[in-house]
């Protein structure tokens, strides 16, 4: 049975995430409005994402430290007025801020946020548990294309300021929780930190952990080019005049991937889940890019599934790896990691002005290989027994 509270940072998580499946819709009307490049637009998906790459560490650290569960009603907040000021400034320089605050948004949820979720979880059934949380955030990434589209349908960008309605009723639900995540934080962490004492490998393994944030950089750059330059590619290359649905397909796969990824990894370990992820999309990304017809949001289907299928499998093996900073642990592979997208936008931005868009999305198909060989090089990393449930609950006596 699903924790309550779990499920409950799962929805905030889906909430704050929402803006990052609106913003790649987003982009073609901010490029038309303020005659954008496709290296400009890398750059609003920098300050979007990059933001999170910055401060969310930062966060991590400081969640190791001290209790700031306040923080996630106030970054579900921040999370869509950032976004609702985009249809509200008249330059490039005030885009790029109001993108900045809803990244900040986003990077002050999710340390705190996965930190509650651990400690809401067994670690033989942290994948799946952790799965739980990250589907919200998956499903955030799904819904937000649609959401802007509704949003948008009623009068462009003038509109976008709707988006802020699932913020605010969030953060009022997190305000109502708030001394429950105190609580929960407060006995949590001071029943691991003896549960930590006692345990005799509880070593950070930082090197191992370098690998891991390479694999995570380049499956965010195949997710992050996919998302941002389906609107660009399809249409014009592939005779697609709303690719939208191709977009949301794609995430709401991911979706159905983090939910079965996660309890795949708590089986079978987490190496061998990241290695069958990048070897599906190996076989499958290629076709999706170059076919066309039915097959198409099939295909997209398969691709968002596997790709996206370790996005709590890796949360979950850099706690382990970092038993001893669990919070920086998740503010690096939720942020600096995933964040790391934003900078492979950049350079494929600047890729496709200089060599096109067809070469650039060929380039981005090849990516899943550098991700097999790193995860053939990562420790086959399992649950600690020590660190069960019981453990926890007998330490906090």
């Amino acid at each position: 049975m699903i924790n309550i509270y779990l499920l409950f940072l799962s929805i905030g998580h889906l909430v704050v995430d929402l803006g990052q499946g609106i913003l790649p819709i987003l982009t073609p009307l901010l490029a038309e409005s303020f005659h954008l490049s496709y290296f400009q637009v890398g750059i609003i998906a920098l300050a979007f994402t990059f933001t999170s790459a910055l401060i969310q560490p930062v966060f991590g650290v400081l969640s190791d430290r001290f209790s700031m569960p306040w923080l996630m009603p106030v970054s579900l907040f921040l999370s869509g007025f950032g976004l609702a000021m985009t249809g509200m400034v008249h330059s490039y320089g005030l885009l790029l801020v109001a993108v900045l605050l809803s990244g900040m948004g986003v990077a002050g949820y999710h340390p705190e946020g996965s930190k509650l979720a651990h400690f809401l979880s067994e670690d033989s059934k942290a994948g799946a548990s952790m799965a739980v949380f990250s589907v919200g955030g998956n499903l955030g990434f799904g819904l937000g294309p649609m959401l802007a589209v509704f949003v948008l349908s009623f009068a462009g960008l003038r509109s976008i300021q709707g988006v802020m309605i699932p913020g605010v009723l969030a953060a009022l639900l997190f305000m109502f929780l708030l001394p429950k995540f105190k609580n929960i934080l407060a006995e949590k962490t001071h029943a691991q930190k003896k549960v930590i004492e006692k345990t005799k490998n509880a070593k950070n393994r930082v090197g191992s952990l370098v690998i891991l944030m390479l694999y995570v950089t380049t499956r965010s750059w195949i997710q992050s080019g996919i998302i941002y330059f389906i609107p660009f590619y399809f249409p014009s290359f592939k005779g697609i005049a709303e690719p939208e649905y191709l977009v949301s397909t794609f995430l709401i796969a991911g979706a159905v991937g983090t939910i079965l990824g996660g309890p795949f990894a708590d089986r079978f370990g987490g190496k061998k889940g990241m290695l069958v992820s990048m070897v599906v999309c190996l076989v499958t990304l290629y076709p999706f890019i170059h076919l066309n017809g039915a097959l198409l949001p099939i295909l997209a289907f398969i691709v968002g599934a596997a790709l996206i299928s370790t996005f709590s499998t890796t949360v979950v093996f850099g706690q382990r790896l970092l038993p001893n900073n669990i919070g920086l642990a998740s503010g690096m592979l939720l942020g600096f990691g995933v964040g790391m997208g934003s900078v492979g936008v950049t350079l494929l931005g600047v890729v496709a002005d200089h060599v096109g868009l067809p070469i650039t999305m060929n380039i981005i198909s090849v990516l899943p290989v550098l991700g097999i060989i790193l995860a053939v090089a990562l420790p086959d990393v399992r649950a600690r027994k020590s660190v069960s449930k019981l453990d926890v609950a007998n330490a906090s006596k």
